[in-house]
């Protein structure tokens, strides 16, 4: 019975983890980002659930808002637009706020996942912004451009 113990309490530790990393999803918080001069009201997406749902099934986004998704390390990052309405801007940056590169996805009603277009950085990054479709190019953010992204 006793060498039954340690295998429980891993099967515990599994649990909670699972619980902690796909099921706890808790509200979005919101924090403020200027982009070129310009404030922005940025959700944070930490979590994995958060980061899942992103702005899926939102048929608007306020004016000088957006998405932040912060990720632990510097990695590629590939996104897709499933049940997403609106059309964003997508800022790719890493660890230090540099900007990768910046990509304007459109919604892809009705087709299947495995046909959805990918967005993906073209450089390892820690932060994807997603912004108003043309929000970018109206901030004349490109590659190269820093922002401080040092309060997530």
């Amino acid at each position: 019975m006793v060498k039954y113990i340690p295998i429980f309490i891993l099967i515990i530790i599994l649990i909670i983890s699972v619980y902690h990393f796909f099921f706890n999803n808790p509200s979005l918080s919101s924090a403020k980002v200027n982009l070129k001069g310009h404030t922005y009201t940025l959700e944070i997406a930490k979590t994995v659930p958060q980061q899942t749902k992103g702005l899926m099934d939102r048929s608007s986004l306020c004016r000088n808002c957006g998405m932040i998704f912060v990720f632990g390390l510097d990695l590629p990052q590939v996104f897709w637009m499933k049940d997403t309405l609106i059309p964003l801007d997508m800022i790719f940056a890493d660890h230090t706020g540099l900007i990768v590169n910046t990509i304007t996805a459109n919604p892809q009603p009705g087709v299947p996942d495995s046909q959805l277009k990918l967005y993906q950085s073209l450089k390892p990054a820690k932060f994807v912004i997603e912004l108003n479709a043309g929000d970018a190019n109206k901030l004349s953010l490109k590659p190269g451009d820093t922002i401080d992204l040092s309060q997530f």
